[in-house]
């Protein structure tokens, strides 16, 4: 197990020797040996990284891993990776995107003095997470997404959210506040999902259960959602309308629920998904719409359906690594 986790940390894993891995790294009974193992190496990569002296956010996005931090006891959070990727190039992309990192403040102290107040989530491209907050809240986030929170709750209870995550909130008194860079979110204990990428540049909240207020910051309009609704912010403020809630939160089940989806928007998704870069030129395309699941699919047989249920063909170019559609 040990030249396991050899080539783990190093990226080398053949496919079955990763699942072998992270079957052991997902039993909870082997937590203490993942740590033992991981740590040395983790320790050795530091000593090699001299220059890192201050806070470095992009020190947790270089290594493309998720962090778990055991801090003086005020709480454990569990980190669950699901990825669905390329079947090709299984050893580069999922010896990558799907991984636990176990290590302790002790390690690092001495190389990077740590935010002890924030905590920061990330779920890289390609990857689904699953987390437990400090008052019990269950929060799933979806690829290219990044959550931070406070180490522990007061009178509020805080989280920024940059990228898409669903919430499960856990009642309180204490009002529970979603804050990303286009408006804030503020329940109580309920069920909802969050869309705010930034390069999409768009604010969607789906209410699944409970009651949701929402504030936008820049057009000041304050919004209440009841279950099976969605608000979406516009120009003018924001938009709301009845919808089917699980079309918008199926993917932190594992698929993606597509109902006369945008091809533009398809395409977004499918990057994100899978982790690939998905080129197209004509606008004719953009008048395309699709519907259907994705669920267990690899990003070629995704590919082959589109092509069999549009008139469009696709290429992939190995040595940049992009799909792209162009009309038959």
């Amino acid at each position: 197990m040990k030249n396991l986790f050899a080539k783990y940390f190093n990226s080398t894993l053949r496919p079955d020797e990763f699942q072998k891995i992270t079957k052991f790294i997902g039993n909870k009974e082997n937590e203490n040996a993942v740590f033992k193992e991981i740590k040395p190496f983790w320790e050795k990569s530091l000593q090699k990284n001299t220059d890192l002296i201050e806070p470095n956010k992009l020190l947790f996005q270089n290594i493309n891993k998720v962090i778990r931090v055991e801090e003086r006891n005020l709480f454990q959070r569990k980190i669950r990776l699901y990825s669905w990727g390329l079947r090709i190039a299984a050893i580069l992309v999922l010896g990558l995107i799907t991984s636990t990192v176990f290590f302790s403040l002790e390690g690092v102290k001495n190389r990077a003095k740590l935010n002890e107040n924030i905590q920061t989530v990330s779920s890289p491209y390609g990857a689904r997470t699953n987390i437990t907050l400090p008052d019990g809240s269950i929060v799933w986030l979806n690829s290219g997404t990044t959550l931070s929170f406070p180490s522990g709750f007061g009178k509020i209870r805080p989280v920024k959210l940059v990228g898409e995550a669903y919430f499960k909130v856990a009642k309180s008194n204490q009002p529970f506040i979603v804050s990303t860079q286009y408006g804030e979110v503020e329940v109580k204990g309920t069920s909802f999902n969050v869309k705010a990428f930034s390069d999409d540049n768009s604010f969607v909240v789906t209410l699944e259960e409970g009651i949701v207020s929402l504030k936008g910051y820049y057009t000041e309009d304050e919004v209440t959602l009841s279950p099976g609704q969605q608000a979406e912010q516009t120009t003018k403020g924001f938009s709301v309308a009845d919808v089917e809630p699980k079309f918008y939160t199926s993917w932190k089940e594992g698929k993606l629920i597509f109902s006369k989806e945008p091809f533009p928007s398809l395409i977004k998704k499918l990057e994100r998904w899978y982790n690939v870069k998905i080129e197209y030129n004509d606008p004719k395309l953009d008048q395309i719409w699709y519907t259907g699941t994705i669920e267990m699919e690899s990003i070629s047989e995704v590919m082959e359906m589109i092509s069999k249920a549009s008139p469009v063909s696709y290429s992939f170019n190995n040595k940049t690594r992009v799909f792209t559609i162009k009309p038959k």
